[in-house]
Order: structure tokens, then sequence, then C-alpha cells
């Protein structure tokens, strides 16, 4: 083995990245299964002398490499990796590389849900304190293309898929100034052999931080003992209460809030927590707070008709998304339509049915996990069964009446019907625009 080169497996964002980060000063090979990878031209404008290797060239480019940059869609125990710790080489990621070469202190945000949001409203705090700060990782921006001489901070969303291949942690140097936790529920079990799997996975980020936010109300947060940090929704000064939220222990009015839903209003405090622990005084930027519109498709409000309210909410990809917006705009008197179904990701979908018996007056399922949904969810509550997103819409509005909320949560990801989350999103928001009638809500 020569050792003179590196393997980029996955010309998607991330690979691409990793393709601009070294070139120039390594020898790159690149791999991807897909017939077309997404970042392919934008990898070669960065290095014209890449290589794209065929399949049937793997095994040749493991004698001239030395290890192989993983990219988080690339499942660890992908054969092509085994082959490659069998020949010796190191599989390595994008965020190591980052790691490795960040000189501003690092903030960490990972979580089942609510990840894009808290580090979204992180940075925000940082850049009105006066910080020229980089946000990005698993939202926005790749972490490699963050990096600039000038930064006082960096803040990472890190997913399961990229906490799995962090490197050793480093306990008596720790790479992330603080790390948050926000929340543990099933997700990607069909990437995992089971739920604990997913969950240590998360854990990981604790193991190479300064200092800890986590949720209080759930345990599986909870950080190794020692560690400097703050329980938000246990802390009396860190908390969602009735009517305001407690943040370092200032109320800021939920009425004077943007974002609706008590998971959201858990979402403000815990970003304000892990801005106070970097050094931001939050206490002088509640209005930032209060001004923070949340991310699209995230609970959001596309509109109001007839006394009805519609949510987009369609990052609600899993189980504990669902059920945290179930909880969030229910009020215990059956005040929900819920659409949800999609592609299912190998989930249980048992845990919803008591969030559902509470909260949902009529359930509409579609897409490939709608049986899946109807055999575990159906037997409390009326359900409805359509055969695309406009037929959704369709029988919730018609189910609907003054005073309750159509929800889209749809407890699976998209791509058994759309491409991502946010087209899925999109097609709600605007069928709920171009439907302009009551139905069910002037009955």
């Amino acid at each position: 083995m020569s050792g003179n080169a590196t393997i980029v497996f996955g010309l998607g964002a991330s690979g691409a990245s990793c393709v601009r980060h070294l070139a120039g000063r390594r020898r790159l090979l690149a791999f991807d299964t897909r017939p077309a990878p997404p970042f392919l031209a934008e990898a070669r404008a960065a290095d014209p002398d890449l290589a794209v290797l065929a399949e049937r060239d793997w095994e040749d480019a493991l004698t001239e490499a030395e290890d192989v940059l993983a990219s988080p869609g690339v499942a660890l125990d992908h054969p092509l990796l085994d082959a490659a710790r069998a020949a010796g080489l190191a599989i390595r990621s994008d965020v190591e590389l980052f790691l490795d070469a960040a000189e501003a202190p690092v903030i960490g945000i990972t979580g089942t849900n609510g990840k894009s949001t808290v580090a979204t409203l992180v940075g925000q705090l940082l850049d009105a304190a006066g910080w020229n700060v980089g946000v990005g990782g698993n939202l926005g921006p790749p972490a490699l293309d963050l990096l600039r001489g000038d930064r006082d901070a960096y803040v990472l969303e890190l997913s399961s898929f990229q906490l799995e291949r962090l490197p050793a942690p480093r306990p008596a140097a720790p790479r992330l100034e603080v790390a948050a936790l926000l929340n543990v529920s099933a997700d990607h079990l069909d990437r995992y052999p089971n739920f604990a799997a997913y969950a240590e996975c998360k854990r990981r980020i604790h193991a190479d931080a300064k200092r800890v936010v986590h949720n209080g109300e759930d345990a599986r947060t909870r950080p190794p003992r020692g560690l400097p940090a703050i329980a938000f929704n246990r802390d009396p000064r860190w908390r969602v209460a009735d009517d305001a939220l407690i943040v370092d222990g200032h109320r800021l009015p939920i009425g004077e809030l943007a974002p609706r839903g008590r998971h959201d209003h858990a979402n403000v405090v815990a970003a304000a927590a892990v801005a106070h622990l970097a050094g931001v005084d939050v206490g002088a930027r509640l209005g930032v707070l209060a001004r923070f519109k949340g991310l699209p498709h995230r609970a959001a409000l596309v509109a109001e008709r007839c006394g009805v309210a519609y949510v987009d909410d369609s990052k609600a990809t899993n189980v504990g998304a669902c059920a945290a917006a179930l909880a969030g705009f229910g009020n215990g008197a059956r005040n929900i339509v819920l659409i949800a179904g999609g592609d299912g990701k190998g989930a249980a979908f048992e845990a919803l049915a008591g969030p559902v018996a509470r909260h949902v007056k009529t359930l509409v399922l579609l897409g490939d996990a709608a049986l899946a949904l109807g055999r575990a969810l159906g037997g409390a509550v009326e359900t409805r069964y359509a055969a695309d997103m406009a037929e959704a819409v369709r029988l919730a509005r018609a189910a609907a009446r003054p005073g309750d909320t159509v929800l889209l949560a749809p407890a699976c990801a998209s791509f058994d019907m759309y491409p991502n989350f946010s087209a899925r999103g999109e097609h709600f928001a605007k069928l709920v625009a171009g439907d302009a009638g009551c139905l069910g809500a002037a009955a």
C-alpha cells in the first residue's frame, strides 16, 4: 500500500466540501454508488485532477490510499468500507477534518428533533452579540465550507450519521466548547439495529464537550456526571412555564413569541442556554428570541381559514417529532386533524397511540406507511386514507371545525412521494392556499 491518496466516498454536499478542502494538498480519488453524483461537477471544478472510480476499481484503489472520507449517507457497515478497513485504511469524515482545522470554539447541537431550529437560533444570538459565527453542518453549508480565519465561533448541527464517525474523544482537551443533546426518540431504525444503538450514537456528543445543555424531561439526554450542564425544563432558570419562557431567570411572555407549540418554545429555551454557556448575555437579547420565527416546515402556520389553523410540520419525519407536534398544538379536546404517512424508515408507530387518542379527532393517512399507521392508530379515532396530498388536504378540510388545527406532521420521511420534506411541505401549503372554501368548518 503506497498510502499517498485519499478516497472520498460520496459526492454529495459533504463529499464535495472534502474535495474543496483537500484539493492541492492530497491526491484525491472519488467514488459514489450513484450513476450521476449530485456534486460531481463542483468536485471536478475544485480538483481538475480528481479521479472518479467505478466499483470495479475499488480493490485497486485501496492499494493507493491511506484513508477513506466517508460521507454521512454511507453506512459505516457498507461492504466497501469493510474492505477498506480490512486493507488497513482509516475511515474518516468531513467533521473530523473540520475539528482538526477549526481554530475558533465549536458548539455542537444534536437531538432527534429540533436541532436545526436550535442551531439556527444559537447562531442568531451569537451574531447579535457581535460574534463572527459560522453555522452549518447537517444544516446548511457543510462544516468544512465554514472554515475562516476570522471566526469567533462555529455552530454545527450534528446528525447521528455524523456523530457515529467522530474521532475518539480527547478528555484532556475536548473539541466542543458546548454540546447540546435536545431529545432522543426512535428514528433511522432502517440504519441502526435497534433504538439503543441509535440513542448511544446521539450521546457520543457528550464525550468531547466542555459544557453541556440537555433536556431535563428526557433522561436519555443526560450527560455523564461531572460535566458542567444546564438541564432545560428542570432548572427553574431555564424552562417553559404556562405563560412565559424563563431564560436565565428572565420572563419572556409566550404571547410575544412568533413560534407556536410547546416543543418550539423548549427549543428557544435550549438555544438560549447554549448561547449562555458560550458566553453570551442572553438576558440582554430577549428581543432576538421573541423575533425568531422558526424554520420553514417546522410547526409553521401557513393559513387560518374559517376558524381553522393549517400548520406545516413536514419536518416531523419521525414518531417523536409527530408526538411533540401533537402535544404542542393539542388542547386536550381532540382539536387536531392529523395528516400523516410517508416512508416509515422501519419505525413502529404504536408510541403515537396515546398522543393521537388525546389530541386527534380525525386521522388522514397517505403514503407507503399509511396501512401500518392505520393498524397502529386507527382504532382510537376516525381514520381516512388518501391517495395523495391533494386528497389528504380535501379530507382534512372536510373534517375540521372552527377552533381545530389541520396539522401536517407525517411521522415519516417523504421519499416515497417527494424528493425531501421541504417539497412535501411546500405542496401542502400550496394546496391549502388554493383551497378557499370552508366545507366542514362551515357545516
